[in-house]
C-alpha cells in the first residue's frame, strides 16, 4: 500500500499566500484556516476554520486536508499529500479557492498521492493497488480511510472472491450501503455505489476510488403532490431546483402549505406524487443512507431544556456518531460547533434560560454535528422579534455560504433578501414564483413582500399556478433528471446491530436521568407522591391491618379497604410518571428516530428509568402505609405474605406505568394526558374489583382483564385470604391458593405485554414509509 518516496532532505517548508512568506519549522505542526487557534489565518470565503494542516515526514513534508470545500492539486481534489518538491495547492475550489504555494527547503524529487485514502465527505485518491481485500473505515490503518465521526473505526470490508467482488459490513454503527440499501453483505460490481458515512465509493478497473455524483449539489423537487385521507389537497405540483449550495426562503400566506412542503422534502410526510432529488439520488428511495447528509429543525425546538447547550450537544453526538468514537472526539466536534453557531459563552448554561434566537441556534447545532449538507428549518424565526428574526436569518446566510444547501420557511419577510431564491407559495399548496428575490419583486410588481401577501390572498392559488407556468421564469423549476441506479445484485438487509441498539440505550437512560435530576420540581412531586398516599393510607380506619383472622374476631373490613388503597395508590403513582412521557418530546423523538435512533432502545430507556422510579415509590409508598400493621396471616407463595403483597403493588405500579405510555404514545397533545389519566384510575378503580365484585359480569369482567388492578388487587387478596371474610367466595382469583397468586401475576404479566406491544406500534406509525423498512 505504500507509493514510492524519495527521502527528503527539507530543514524546513516556506508557505507563500498573497505576498506573504511563512516558515515552517520540521518539528511544527502547522495548520491554515479561517477560524481562531491556526498558525496562518487566510481571510477567505471558501476556506474552512481548521482548513490544512502541514507535517514534517520522514519521506517529506505532508498536507492533510480537513475542510468542508476540499483541497485540489490541479484538476484532482487531494485528502493527504506527500511532497518534496515545490506544491502548489488549491483551498475550496478548483476556480475560485485560495492559492498556496509550498516550498520545501533541499533537494527534492517529486509529489507522492499517498495510496491510503484519507476523507471527510467522500475519498479523494484511488485505492491504488489491485489488493484482495479493502479494508474502509475511519483509523488510519485501513486502506481506506474516511475522516467522518459517522465512520466506525473498521467498517466494511471489500473481497474478491470467485463470484466477484463481496462487501461486507463490520458491525458499523451506522450502516454500510450499496445503491442506496442498507447491507450486511453484497455481491457488488462496477455499476455499483457503496455509501459508508457522507462518502461515496465505487470499483473501477478493480480499484476502489470516489464516486462523482451526476447531479453535483443540485436539489430538486418534482411534481410533489400531498393529499389529506379526506381528499383535501395541501400541495400541488410543486416543482423547483436548487443548482448548487445556497439559500432558499419558502414564503406564502398562512395554509399555503410551508410547513407540508417542507416535511415532503425532508420524508417526515412523503409527498403521494412526485420525487424529491439530490445530487442525482432520489431521497424518498435512498432515505436510510441519505438520511446522514440531511438535517431538520423543526418548529418545536428539539430540545430537552433541563440540559445545558453542551450537555445537549454532547448527548445527540453520543447517539448518532458512531459507538467507537472517542469522548475527545465528540468533545472537539461539539466545541466545533458551538463556535461555529456563536454558542461557546451560552455552553454551560441551562437552555431553557436561553433566548429565542439562542435556543433557536441550539437547535441547529445538534444538526450541524454530523456536517449535513442539507439543512431545512421549518418557520425558525417565528416567535422572535424582529432583531433576533434578523440574527436568525444571518446565521443561516453563514450556514449557506459554508457550501450547505439550507432550505427554510418563513412568514416574516424583512430579511427575505438575504436569501439566494425565494419559493412563493398561494393558496392550496400551488406554486406561485420560484427565483430570486429581487425578481419576485419584479414579477409581481411590488415593492416589498408583505404586499405580494395581499395580492395572493385576491385571487384563487389555480390562478397564480398557471400565471407562473405561462412566465419566462417557470423554467428555472425544470427538475434535472438522474439516470436510473442499478439494483444490488445480492444483498441482505442489515438490521440496526445489538452492539449499536445497546449503546443507544445506556445513552438515553442516562440522559433521561440527568433531565430528570436537572428539574427539581419534578424530583420533589416524584418524592412527595408516595409519602401523600401513605398518609391516605394511614387514614383507612381499623386495627387488623391485612389480618383476615383479625378481621373476623372483630368484625372489621380493614384488610379490603387498606389493599384496594394500596392498589389503587400503585395504579396512580406508575400512570401519573409515564402518562405525558413520551408525548411531551414527541419532536425530539421523530428527529432522532429519522437519524437513526433505535425503537426498541428508545422504549426500553423509558421503561427502564420509569420502571426504577415508579418501583422504588411503589415500595416506599407499601412500607409507609404498612409500618406498625399487622401484615397476612400466611404466606402462599414467598417466605412472607407482606412481601407478597409488596410484589402485588410493585407489579401494579410496573403495569399502570407501561398503560399509562400507552396513553402518552397514543395521542399528540399533552395537555390531554391529565385528563385521561383522571379516566384511566378511575376505570382502575371500577373493574379491580375491590369496590364491588366483576366476575361473571359480561362485558365487564372482559373489559378488567386488560386492568392491572384486577390481578394486582386479585394477588394481594389471594395472600390475605379476602374469601374468608365474604360468604359465599365472590372471585375464584381470590382463592387462598398458591396457584391462583401465581396464575394472577401472570395475568398482570401479560397486560404488561399487551401494553408494551402497544406502545412500540404506536411510536412505529411514526416512521416515514419510505420504500425501505425502517428498524426496530
Amino acid at each position: 500500500m505504500n507509493g514510492t518516496t524519495v527521502a527528503c532532505a527539507a530543514a524546513a517548508l516556506e508557505v507563500v499566500v498573497g505576498g506573504r512568506h511563512v516558515t515552517v519549522a520540521p518539528t511544527q505542526q502547522f495548520v491554515l484556516g479561517r477560524g481562531a487557534g491556526v498558525d496562518l489565518v487566510l481571510d477567505h470565503p471558501r476556506v474552512s476554520r481548521r482548513h490544512l494542516i502541514l507535517e514534517h515526514a520522514s519521506q517529506g513534508w505532508t498536507a492533510v486536508d480537513h475542510s468542508r470545500n476540499g483541497t485540489f492539486d490541479g484538476s484532482q481534489r487531494i485528502s493527504a499529500v506527500t511532497f518534496t518538491a515545490p506544491t502548489t495547492l488549491l483551498l475550496g475550489g478548483m476556480s475560485n479557492g485560495q492559492r498556496i504555494e509550498l516550498h520545501p527547503r533541499g533537494v527534492g524529487a517529486h509529489v507522492d498521492h499517498t495510496s491510503t485514502t484519507v476523507a471527510h465527505s467522500r475519498p479523494s485518491a484511488m485505492q491504488q493497488a489491485r489488493l484482495s481485500t479493502i479494508t474502509i473505515g475511519r483509523l488510519v490503518g485501513n486502506d481506506v480511510v474516511l475522516d467522518d465521526l459517522l465512520v466506525s473505526r473498521r467498517h466494511a470490508r471489500l473481497e474478491r472472491t470467485p463470484e466477484g467482488w463481496r462487501l461486507t459490513d463490520l458491525r458499523s454503527s451506522n450502516g454500510t450501503f450499496v445503491n442506496g440499501r442498507r447491507i450486511t453483505d453484497a455481491t457488488v460490481t462496477e455499476r455499483d455505489v457503496i455509501g459508508v458515512g457522507r462518502g461515496l465509493l465505487q470499483l473501477r478497473g478493480g480499484r476502489l476510488s470516489p464516486f462523482v455524483e451526476s447531479g453535483g449539489g443540485t436539489f430538486a423537487a418534482d411534481d410533489l403532490t400531498v393529499t389529506t385521507a379526506t381528499g383535501q389537497t395541501l400541495l400541488q405540483s410543486v416543482s423547483f431546483t436548487l443548482p448548487g449550495r445556497g439559500l432558499l426562503a419558502v414564503i406564502g400566506p398562512s395554509g399555503a402549505g410551508k410547513s407540508t412542503l417542507l416535511n415532503a422534502l425532508v420524508g417526515n410526510r412523503p409527498a403521494d406524487r412526485g420525487t424529491v432529488h439530490y445530487a442525482g439520488r432520489d431521497l424518498y428511495r435512498d432515505y436510510d443512507e441519505l438520511r446522514h447528509r440531511l438535517a431538520f429543525v423543526p418548529q418545536d425546538d428539539v430540545l430537552h431544556t433541563q440540559l445545558t447547550v453542551r450537555q445537549a450537544l454532547a448527548f445527540a453526538a453520543r447517539l448518532r456518531f458512531a459507538a467507537d468514537v472517542d469522548a475527545a472526539a465528540r468533545r472537539s466536534r461539539v466545541t466545533e460547533v458551538l463556535a461555529e453557531l456563536d454558542l461557546t459563552e451560552q455552553a454551560d448554561q441551562r437552555i431553557s434560560s436561553l433566548s429565542g434566537g439562542q435556543r433557536k441556534r441550539t437547535s441547529v447545532a445538534l444538526e450541524l454535528l454530523t456536517k449535513p449538507s442539507l439543512l431545512f428549518l421549518d418557520e425558525p424565526t417565528s416567535g422572535l422579534d424582529p432583531g433576533l428574526d434578523r440574527s436568525v436569518m444571518h446565521t443561516l446566510r453563514k450556514l449557506a455560504d459554508d457550501d450547505r444547501t439550507v432550505v427554510v420557511t418563513t412568514h416574516n419577510v424583512d430579511n427575505v433578501h438575504l436569501c439566494d431564491r425565494v419559493l412563493v407559495l398561494a393558496a392550496g399548496g400551488r406554486v406561485a414564483f420560484f427565483g430570486r428575490p429581487d425578481e419576485a419583486l419584479r414579477y409581481f410588481g411590488k415593492k416589498d413582500f408583505a404586499d405580494i401577501f395581499l395580492m395572493l390572498s385576491e385571487r384563487p392559488g389555480g390562478y397564480w399556478a398557471q400565471q407562473f407556468r405561462q412566465s419566462l421564469h417557470h423554467a428555472t423549476v425544470a427538475p434535472l433528471r438522474r439516470p436510473p441506479v442499478p439494483p444490488v445484485t445480492r444483498f441482505a438487509s442489515s438490521p440496526a446491530g445489538a452492539r449499536r441498539q445497546l449503546m443507544q440505550f445506556f445513552v438515553l437512560m442516562r440522559r433521561y436521568l440527568v433531565v430528570i435530576a436537572s428539574d427539581r420540581a419534578y424530583m420533589g412531586f416524584l418524592a412527595a407522591l408516595p409519602l401523600v398516599l401513605s398518609l391516605l393510607a394511614r387514614s383507612v380506619p381499623g386495627s387488623a391491618g391485612l389480618s383476615t383472622r383479625a378481621a373476623l374476631a372483630a368484625g372489621d373490613p380493614q384488610p379490603r379497604q387498606l389493599l384496594l388503597v394500596l392498589i389503587l395508590g400503585a395504579a396512580l403513582m406508575g400512570a401519573a410518571a409515564s402518562v405525558r412521557e413520551l408525548v411531551k418530546e414527541r419532536p425530539i423523538y421523530r428527529r432522532e428516530r429519522a437519524v437513526g435512533l433505535s425503537l426498541a432502545a428508545y422504549v426500553a430507556s423509558k421503561v427502564a428509568v420509569l420502571g426504577g422510579v415508579t418501583g422504588l415509590q411503589a415500595i416506599l409508598f407499601t412500607a409507609l402505609a404498612l409500618l406498625g400493621r399487622s401484615g397476612p396471616d400466611e404466606a402462599l407463595v414467598l417466605s412472607r405474605g407482606t412481601l407478597e403483597n409488596l410484589v402485588a403493588v410493585v407489579a401494579v405500579a410496573l403495569a399502570s406505568m407501561l398503560t399509562g405510555l400507552v396513553v402518552s404514545a397514543a395521542i399528540d397533545n399533552a395537555d390531554r394526558g391529565m385528563p385521561l389519566l383522571v379516566l384511566l384510575i378511575m376505570a382502575q378503580l371500577i373493574l379491580c374489583g375491590g369496590l364491588f365484585s366483576v366476575h361473571d359480569r359480561p362485558v365487564l369482567d372482559q373489559i378488567a382483564w386488560l386492568v392491572p388492578s384486577r390481578w394486582g388487587f386479585s394477588m394481594a387478596a389471594a395472600t390475605a385470604g379476602l374469601t374468608n371474610l365474604t360468604h359465599p367466595p365472590v372471585d375464584p382469583a381470590w382463592q387462598h391458593l398458591a396457584g391462583t397468586w401465581l396464575s394472577d401475576l401472570v395475568a398482570l404479566a401479560i397486560t404488561a405485554v399487551v401494553s408494551l406491544g402497544l406502545v412500540v406500534l404506536s411510536l412505529a406509525r411514526l416512521d416515514p414509509k419510505l420504500g425501505t423498512a425502517r428498524r426496530v
